[in-house]
This record gives C-alpha cells, structure tokens and sequence, in this order.
C-alpha cells in the first residue's frame, strides 16, 4: 500500500512541476489593426519564438483581428526563466516591442492599450 501512494505523489508532484512550466496569458486586441504575430525571445537576443494563441468566445474560434471579439489564449512555456522581450505584430502598424516583461506574473496583456502607451513614449 506504501508504494501506491508513493507512486501516486511522485505522479502528483511531476503534474505540479510540469504546470508550473508554463503560464497562460490572455491577449486581448481591441485596436482596429489584426495581430499578425507574438513572439517572444530572452532580452536583447533576437531570438524570436512565436507564442501559440488560441481562443474561444461563445464556441466560436477568434482570432486577434481586433475589435470587440480580439481575445486569444498563449500558453507561455517559462522553463527558461520569466523576463522576456515580446514583439507583437500588425498587419498594418508598426510592431510593438515590450522589452524585459516578467510573463510569470502576466496574466492579461491589452495590447492595443501597450502600444498606444508605447507609441506616446516615442
């Protein structure tokens, strides 16, 4: 019986540490600009690695085109550490870049509101 539930806490503990390697973050586009990518890389190394998003609004699949309905769901692998730079990019705008972002305490990112914030600190 002893060896049961020792299997059963090293399934368990395995399952913890695998969740803990990664973060979901919800990206949302309410901008009139669709998201073409993101992408994210260790700071400063431009080494870019696309984020997949995925999302579902009323059992539908969206996409981040933008307007009301511009919200996916990444699934954020953070093995590697937490600080990233993230560089989303439109199909008609200049790329935002976010640089050294903690994503293991992100859980939303608005990116229209990020770049209009970015844009007026250009």
């Amino acid at each position: 019986m002893g060896k049961i539930w020792m299997v059963f806490g090293v399934l368990f503990l395995s399952h913890l540490a695998l969740a803990a390697s990664f973060n979901n973050i919800k990206f949302i586009n309410e901008g009139g600009d669709g998201v073409v990518t993101i992408s994210l890389a260790a700071p400063d190394s431009g080494e870019w690695k696309p984020v997949r998003v995925r999302g579902m609004t009323g059992g539908g699949y969206v996409s981040l085109d933008g307007g009301y309905v511009g919200t996916a769901n990444g699934v954020v692998d953070i093995t590697h550490g937490c600080v990233y730079d993230i560089l989303v990019e439109f199909s008609r705008r200049k790329a935002l870049l976010l640089s050294d972002v903690d994503i293991c305490r992100m859980h939303r990112l608005d990116i229209d509101k990020a770049w209009w914030q970015a844009k007026s600190m250009s």
